[in-house]
């Protein structure tokens, strides 16, 4: 069909009444509207004379304009099209080629801001260390708080600190008589159902591995956590958020302990470089170091506080221990024992505060008399290297660690009277009642405090598990593993 009017084919085609022929609809429309006629027959003409052709209007596909009607005009527009398409992509190449030296360009700038940040972040603490060793060495340094720093030579154990030992000692003894096991303790079938209530990676990535924890006795939501990084972690399990890192430590640390006391935040931490740090409340409850103990020759392994609060020890790679007091920080004693043929690994104070529990490098558990300086027993029966120790609630018992699994002892006997197999042990752990010990190593395992026949074992560190604490009534407890992750059980 081909208008009569343009020759073209139409795109809505209507056929006259009148001449019989076709038009496009909107140009006969307009013809008519002017003339009033037919185009072809001159007739008189209306819009109703004009029938619309069904089934073709609208057609999908618009009819070929008459410059496409031959393939040399096909081919020329088909030219046309393609040198188009062909200056856009030359443009897009252009655009990003651009977009790609902007983006190279930020990036480079990018890597550089973060090489300059690292390098003035290690400077910075670099400058912080040698600032803190300056003020140790110099006669009267002052720690970061303004107290005193373990520069004065040792005067030994005073009379009037060994009365108040004795005197809390008795006290001590007295109260542990009259103690029962409270009521609220969770039953062997309840730690037995515990499981992971959260998992929390709070130290770098860049160094993983947290070797030592300690819970809080009465802001039991605080856990402190010491790592491979250098640094010590106060961490808040109620908010699952890092509350404090302190940094000062340049090794690993070896220990941390949390100060009894429910007025403030006090922690006592020892490390590789040689150390053991005090860390304190400044008057805007930031927590630094108002102590820094550099009486050893190599790194100090532990770290244990008096039941006094007054007090603690640390004991070292070096062969000696030494006795502190905490509020000045000075050294009242250091002991270096002959007979001592190789570094301590760990140490813990008794409950009661008279005697001290060492573990050496040579297999051997030493328990010494704090007052005299004497070692008054020494234990023989482990295999490798003595790496944990933990003196029991009930004053009774002492549990050691070692390569072949975990050593029981009756201190009024003097005697290894249980021997439980476990290879690969780090750390044991009593929990305030006596009534369970726990062990880490390639997994956890609580064991009944009494018979210590196996309670549970608790699978879900990637790594070696390396240390364990309870809470104070033993309702949840905390692991820390090489996987960087401190990990919190109990009933979910």
């Amino acid at each position: 069909m081909i208008c009569s009017i343009s020759g073209t084919t139409p795109e809505e085609p209507v056929v006259s009444t009148k001449s019989g022929h076709v038009f496009e609809k909107r140009l006969i429309e307009k013809y008519v509207e002017v003339n009033g006629k037919d185009p072809i027959t001159n007739e008189p003409i209306s819009q109703s004379d004009l029938v619309e052709i069904k089934g073709t209007s609208k057609i999908g596909v618009k009819p070929r304009p008459p410059i496409a009607t031959s393939i040399p005009s096909m081919l020329q527009i088909f030219q046309n099209e393609w040198d188009s398409i062909m200056l856009e992509t030359y443009t897009l190449k252009q655009h990003l080629d651009t977009v790609r030296k902007e983006l190279s360009h930020a990036l480079y700038q990018h890597d550089a801001a973060c090489r300059v940040i690292a390098r003035l972040i290690k400077e910075r603490d670099q400058a912080r260390n040698a600032l803190a060793t300056a003020s140790v060495q110099l006669p009267g340094g002052r720690g970061q708080s303004g107290e005193p720093m373990d520069t004065d030579i040792p005067t030994g154990i005073s009379d009037e600190v060994k009365e108040k030992m004795q005197k809390k000692s008795a006290e001590l003894s007295g109260e542990r008589k009259r103690r029962t096991v409270p009521e609220t303790l969770p039953t062997p079938e309840v730690v037995s159902t515990y499981s992971t209530i959260s998992s929390n990676p709070i130290h770098k990535a860049s160094t993983p591995g947290i070797l030592c924890v300690d819970t809080h006795p009465f802001k039991q939501e605080f856990i402190v956590t010491g790592g491979v990084d250098s640094s010590v972690v106060l961490f808040n399990k109620d908010t699952s958020r890092i509350a404090s890192t302190l940094t000062g430590h340049t090794k690993r640390i070896t220990s941390v302990q949390f100060y009894p006391t429910p007025n403030e935040l006090i922690v006592l931490s020892s490390s590789q470089d040689k150390t053991a740090r005090v860390w304190r409340e400044d008057g805007e409850g930031k927590l630094g170091a108002s102590h820094v103990v550099r009486v050893h020759d190599d790194e100090v392994v532990g770290v244990s506080l008096h039941a006094t609060g007054d007090y603690f020890v640390t004991a070292s790679a070096d062969k000696t221990w030494a006795f502190h007091d905490i509020h000045s920080g000075r050294c009242l004693m250091r002991v270096a024992d002959p007979q001592v043929q190789a570094g301590f690994e760990c140490v813990q104070f008794h409950p009661d505060g008279l005697i001290l529990g060492t573990g050496t490098a040579d297999s051997l558990v030493r328990v010494w008399d704090i007052k005299s300086q004497q070692n008054v027993a020494t234990f023989e029966g482990h295999s490798g290297r003595v790496v944990d120790i933990a003196f029991s609630e009930n004053g009774y018992y002492l549990a050691t660690a070692g390569g072949e699994g975990i050593k029981i002892w009756d201190l009024r006997r003097l005697k290894n009277f249980y021997n439980i197999p476990l290879e690969g042990v780090n750390a044991v752990a009593w929990d305030y009642s006596g009534s369970y010990l726990a062990a880490s190593g390639n997994d956890i395992r609580i064991f009944h405090g009494k018979s210590f026949t196996p309670v549970q074992t608790y699978l879900g560190h990637e790594s070696t598990v390396t240390d364990i604490k309870f809470s104070r009534n033993a309702d949840w407890f905390a692991s820390t593993s090489m996987d960087r992750f401190l990990k919190i059980w109990g009933s979910a």
